[in-house]
């Protein structure tokens, strides 16, 4: 029987520098059984020409091309997934890179692993310039199987290194395309997944992630919109059905708290009282009689006298 196939997703906006090179790590992967599904969510840079000029006329790859700007990673992600054929789904983004065995490893271990309908695997950070900068996350994880509680305290997964089973998707559903999900679509779908499902891992170390401050979530002038992994905890505590069954809202609700305080931490460091105040303003409408968010209010409040 021939090997089961894979639809590899790669969504696209304004990355011709990067985007060449994330193609080229999927034509030279050791397994062969793969369609490439590309949305080009209408560049306005060189993006397309250089998709284009990467994978010439493979016919398994296939270019969809929106005439207008989504403005939302999830939707791209969604119209590829909608002509997906394969009976599991890899996720690459267009700034990132696949080392040439990936695919052979994560679908063999998929196969041997059928209790596993969710993989991820260990990445190493690059550079811009793609020079090695450290293992993600240390290169420690949590054990295989169920790890909701471990997802809600700290998104652990890279969605360059997810491979699932199509028919998870058909269960649990699609990227959120709401516009709280901007950057973090990838996080509450791997929650909805981590719910009813158990993740699984294979030891390799099989993708490169690029790191660098031109990305969606790194980029400053997005801190409003998106300030940290606090504000998406605080969504989850606000949607039962993400945990309900699994964990209690107490449980929840500690976790968001203590995602503000370590951000009201981290803007301590960097000097940024602003920011301290409001994470500080958070901790206090979650839990009022804790002293954590009061602490940091007065640090805001004595620094920026």
């Amino acid at each position: 029987m021939p090997p089961p196939l894979v639809s590899v997703i790669v969504g696209v906006y304004n990355k011709e520098r990067f985007v060449g090179e994330c193609l080229r790590s999927v034509l030279a992967q050791t397994y062969p059984n793969w369609e490439l599904i590309i949305v080009d969510d209408a560049s306005t840079d060189a993006s397309l020409a250089e998709i284009e000029r990467t994978v010439g006329h493979d016919p398994r790859a296939h270019i969809l091309r929106r005439e207008t700007n989504s403005g939302h990673p999830g939707v791209a992600r969604n119209e590829a997934l909608r002509a997906a054929r394969g009976k599991y789904v890899a996720f690459l983004d267009a700034d990132d890179l696949w080392k040439p065995e990936k695919l052979a490893i994560q679908t063999s271990y998929m196969e041997i692993h059928p209790e596993y309908p969710f993989t991820h695997t260990r990445c190493e950070e690059i550079d811009a310039a793609g020079r090695f900068l450290d293992l993600r996350h240390g290169g420690i994880y949590p054990p295989d199987g169920n790890c909701l509680l471990a997802l809600l305290r700290h998104c652990f997964v890279c969605t360059s290194s997810v491979m699932v089973r199509m028919a998870v998707l058909k269960e649990t559903g699609v990227f959120s395309e709401e516009k709280c999900f901007k950057s973090g679509q990838d996080y509450e779908f791997f929650v909805r997944c981590a719910k009813d499902h158990p993740f699984g891992m294979p030891e390799a170390v099989l993708v490169r992630y690029r790191r660098f401050d031109g990305t969606v979530s790194r980029n400053p002038a997005n801190w409003r919109s998106m300030p940290s992994d606090f504000v998406r905890h605080k969504i989850f505590l606000e949607r039962p059905a993400l945990w309900k069954g699994r964990l209690s809202r107490q449980a929840v609700r500690g976790i968001a708290l203590d995602s503000a305080e370590e951000n009201a931490y981290a803007a301590r460091r960097d000097g940024r009282w602003e920011h301290v105040a409001w994470f500080a303003a958070q901790i206090i409408r979650l839990s009022p009689w804790s002293p954590r968010g009061w602490k940091q209010l007065g640090a805001s409040v004595a620094r920026r006298k």
